[in-house]
């Protein structure tokens, strides 16, 4: 796979990932009649509180010209501020570390790992940015309770910053808990990306070492292009 190629198959999940809680919040049966102020700090505060957290991750990501989702499975690990590490599988396997510096995405099959610098990748409007504590919720985007699917709620994202490129973007949240437990991203061609968490586990004191990347010997590093 060319570097180029190699880019162009990392962005769905660091677009998302880059470019991821409660009926208590919403009046019954009208999730619109809700007080979303009072269910963004509902889950802010809950993130306040979490200072790392493991879970089972499942990524699809449909791609809208082909007609086809490709899916793959496996687990994720974050740490404020801005470290994290996803391992993911289907026919081959996909490695993205982040250390709060830089951003390493790795696919062993290809020999290869892409090298960016981790604020460069994960701007602030982005659900990561809130995932890594790098953004804040309120602050970055205006928040609209979109609707209640059986326990969980869906929370529009849209930047105050105006990042068009971006596309659409959404938080899923369990009732009760006030965590995240997935988010999804719609670009303007369609595309659409979606992760969800299960068994997830919170402030563990997560060792920093799961953190660091060294790149294995006989493997090409290629610097990602600033944006992508």
């Amino acid at each position: 796979m060319s570097s180029t190629a190699a880019v162009r198959a990392a962005s769905p999940l660091v677009g998302l990932i880059a470019a991821v809680l409660f009926p208590s919040a919403a009046a019954a049966g009208d999730p619109a009649a809700a007080d979303v102020a009072a269910v963004v700090a509902q889950v802010q505060a809950r993130y306040d509180a979490t200072t790392d957290f493991t879970a089972r991750v499942r990524q699809e990501h449909t791609l809208s010209s082909a007609g086809k989702t490709i899916t793959y499975v496996g687990s994720v690990a974050f740490k404020k501020p801005g470290r994290m590490r996803w391992e993911l599988r289907n026919d081959d396997e996909q490695i993205i570390v982040a250390d709060g510096q830089t951003l390493w995405f790795y696919q062993p099959a290809e020999k290869q790992v892409l090298r960016a610098p981790f604020r460069a990748a994960f701007r602030s409007t982005t659900p990561v940015s809130f995932l890594t504590g790098v953004g804040r919720l309120a602050d970055d985007f205006e928040v609209k309770l979109e609707r209640r699917d059986g326990e969980r709620l869906r929370l529009e994202l849209r930047p105050r910053q105006g990042e068009e490129e971006i596309g659409r973007m959404w938080l899923v949240v369990a009732a009760g808990t006030h965590d995240i437990v997935g988010a999804e991203v719609r670009d303007e061609l369609g595309n659409v990306t979606r992760i969800s968490f299960e068994e997830m586990q919170r402030n563990v004191g997560i060792d920093d070492g799961r953190f660091a990347f060294a790149v294995p010997s006989g493997v090409d590093v290629v610097d990602a292009p600033i944006g992508y």
